[in-house]
């Protein structure tokens, strides 16, 4: 029977066998366990005892009722095993092909699940333990442009890993594409702050915006880029990039180019200055136009993702500052290698096949 916490004594025994097992024990998780019991019979409450161990009072009620019901030993003992819990394996399978089709915005429609289904109860607290323990977890969907086709994707990557065999002392490969980071607008960010508290942080107008168009090379990881501050992207800036690649590799013949549909990448200028150079120098552009709506056929979305979370998630007091930050990054990939190397893998997602194209 378990003795109420407010008669709870020690005998001297029980104590100096409680203060001997203290003073030979290393583990800290044991070690509060048995300060609960020392402060409990000095007369504090449960509530003060959970107090100074920081933990809650059903805890420390919990301890009391191992020792006065199963003894010293078995509090001591931390090789505790949970139940097995209200689920076979095959309905834990059934949930998790549940959980699959994305239809549970929270534990409270995971618990009534399993109420209406299986006829088990779970306390909110006990359903997210489920949910971890058949490996689920709580996080964002991922979108995808719902005009993108899945067969050009698949064809697209088919293409290029055909390509990969062509890469060599005279051929390289390049991701293009641009970016604009906007001086004031892309800085708010999440993190954490007391309860009622509100931080404000300072946002600009986003008239003042850096226009960059840059080149990654998936082999070597080779980063190059043309920055403009007062001309937006055009013909012009493709082709500056392209005299930058045959400046940083002049034994190179050919160069592939993933990009995707802007107009100036299709501009007359563009295919004539291709076309003089090829006729002139010998050295071939081949561009690869990536399908439509399919950015994440591009790997340097990818690092312009990195870019904005790195360099512009922050107040830069002038638009000059938010220049030097960008450049701090683009100009010093290596110094995040680590974190690039998962980040910028080729291996593409595509988007998921409808029904009416796998009809």
């Amino acid at each position: 029977m378990t003795v109420p916490p407010a008669s709870f004594r020690l005998t001297k025994i029980e104590r100096k066998q409680i203060e001997k097992r203290q003073g030979l024990n290393n583990d800290h998780r044991i070690g509060v366990r048995l300060w609960a019991l020392l402060w409990l019979d000095e007369g504090k409450s449960e509530t003060d005892v959970a107090q100074l161990l920081h933990r809650n009072a059903r805890t420390v009620r919990h301890w009391l009722r191992l020792y006065t019901t199963q003894g010293l030993e078995a509090l001591c003992t931390l090789q505790y095993k949970g139940s097995k819990g209200q689920l076979s394996q095959a309905q834990g399978q059934q949930l998790r092909d549940e959980v699959k089709s994305g239809r549970f915005r929270s534990a409270r429609q995971v618990r009534q699940w399993l109420q209406d289904t299986f006829g088990v109860r779970y306390s909110e607290s006990g359903t997210k333990k489920l949910l971890q323990r058949l490996g689920c977890s709580f996080h964002k969907a991922s979108g995808f442009l719902f005009k993108a086709k899945r067969d050009k994707q698949e064809a697209f990557v088919a293409k290029y890993e055909a390509q990969r065999q062509e890469v060599g002392p005279t051929c390289r490969r390049y991701f293009v594409d641009g970016v604009h980071p906007i001086w004031g607008v892309e800085i708010l960010f999440y993190c954490w702050l007391l309860v009622g508290q509100r931080l404000e942080v300072g946002v600009g107008g986003g008239r003042k915006r850096l226009n960059i168009l840059g080149a990654y090379c998936p082999e070597d990881h080779e980063y190059l880029d043309r920055r403009y501050v007062k001309e937006n992207l055009n013909a012009q800036s493709l082709i500056d990039l392209m005299q930058l690649m045959r400046q940083r590799h002049p034994q190179v013949k050919r160069f592939v180019l993933y990009l995707d549909n802007a107009r100036y990448h299709h501009a007359r200028l563009v295919s004539e200055w291709i076309a003089k150079i090829q006729q002139e120098e010998g050295v071939v552009f081949l561009l690869e136009f990536l399908p439509a709506y399919s950015p994440n056929l591009n790997l340097i979305e990818r690092l312009w993702k990195f870019l904005r979370k790195k360099a512009l998630q922050q107040w830069h007091p002038t638009f000059e500052a938010m220049q030097r930050e960008v450049a701090g990054v683009l100009d010093h990939l290596a110094d995040y290698e680590k974190e690039l190397a998962t980040l910028m893998a080729e291996q593409f997602r595509l988007v998921p096949e409808t029904a009416s194209e796998a009809a």
